[in-house]
């Protein structure tokens, strides 16, 4: 494997993007955003998992678990603040259109979608507005269109700090995800929270470069992640799937991780240590990331830092699920 990897330019980035997305809709809705970092809530009798347990606090006893409940139990748990919500790679940013069409959501949330390029509306055929405004009047308005920024999201700065980031079904097309992880933890607000979900298993794709035979491949950077945020006491929770119908949680394994939450601990931020060397990509345009590995008695490939900054968003607890 080469080690001479350069992270493209942002005009590289742009070209290559502009190929891949352009083949997609980007036109994910509301509910499935909610299903792909919820799997099983949406069914008849609706299954738990480590993320439904991670965000119980900020839901109460919501029957089952959604992204717009968890925008509105943050919205409570602010007492009249708006919720700044960041959406990194948001596409056409449907699901805030949809909440911002609402009027009672409209005034509870200050919503940013992050992507490298305005998608907007353009190119969506009079039968799909038309079905779009059936489904929630207003949502094609001009008013109901969240803040842009166009940007790479890997190392996007925001304007001020998140209650909450979502990336849903973007970290596939990231040259360094981990970069990605550690920007966005560190543009929470604190007790702010992240949640990062894809269709696939993302972590698997997150590799060390390793010598052919080795015996240390369980060894990946997702699980070093885990790990460091164990021992930093941060919160989060990982699943690759609901639980099973008889109620068994299913065991996580760190290289199967589909969906992260991550709560932000006052006084902390995370940093890469280790570079991207490879990056291989499939025929549908997934990238595989290799970062160079640790030896022994280096750094993890990402660290906890202490920091001095607190501008706490409140008071909610999340338990430390896995």
């Amino acid at each position: 494997m080469s080690t001479g990897f350069e992270i493209p330019s942002h005009e590289a980035l742009l070209a290559e993007q502009a190929t891949v997305q352009a083949k997609k809709f980007q036109a994910r809705l509301l509910a499935k955003y909610s299903s792909y970092i919820f799997p099983g809530q949406s069914w008849r009798e609706p299954r738990g998992s480590a993320v439904v347990d991670f965000v119980r606090p900020i839901i109460g006893d919501a029957e089952r678990a959604t992204l717009d409940g968890v925008l509105e139990g943050l919205s409570e748990a602010k007492a009249g603040e708006p919720v700044k919500w960041v959406d990194m790679g948001g596409g056409r940013a449907l699901p805030m259109r949809q909440l911002g069409s609402m009027p009672d959501f409209k005034q509870r949330l200050k919503m940013t979608n992050v992507d490298l390029f305005n998608f907007g509306l353009e190119g969506v055929n009079p039968d799909e507005l038309e079905y779009l405004e059936g489904l929630v009047p207003g949502m094609t308005e001009p008013e109901a269109e969240p803040v842009l920024i166009t940007d790479n999201v890997e190392t996007v700065q925001l304007p001020e700090p998140a209650d909450i980031i979502t990336s849903v079904e973007a970290m596939q097309y990231l040259n360094n995800p981990l970069e990605a992880i550690t920007n966005w933890y560190n543009q929470l607000a604190d007790n702010g929270i992240m949640i990062v979900a894809t269709e696939h298993d993302w972590a698997s794709w997150i590799r060390y470069n390793r010598e052919p035979g080795s015996s240390e491949r369980d060894e990946t950077p997702a699980k070093h992640l885990l790990e460091e945020l164990s021992r930093a006491g941060i919160n989060y929770a990982v699943t690759d799937e609901s639980d099973w119908q008889s109620g068994v949680r299913p065991d996580v394994d760190p290289n199967r991780v589909r969906i992260m939450a991550i709560q932000k601990k006052p006084g902390t931020s995370l940093r890469v240590t280790k570079p991207v060397t490879e990056v291989w990509v499939n025929p549908y345009n997934f990238k595989a990331a290799y970062y160079e590995a640790p030896t022994d008695g280096s750094s993890s490939t990402v660290e906890v830092v202490r920091t001095d900054t607190s501008t706490a968003l409140g008071t909610i607890t999340l338990g430390n699920i896995s």
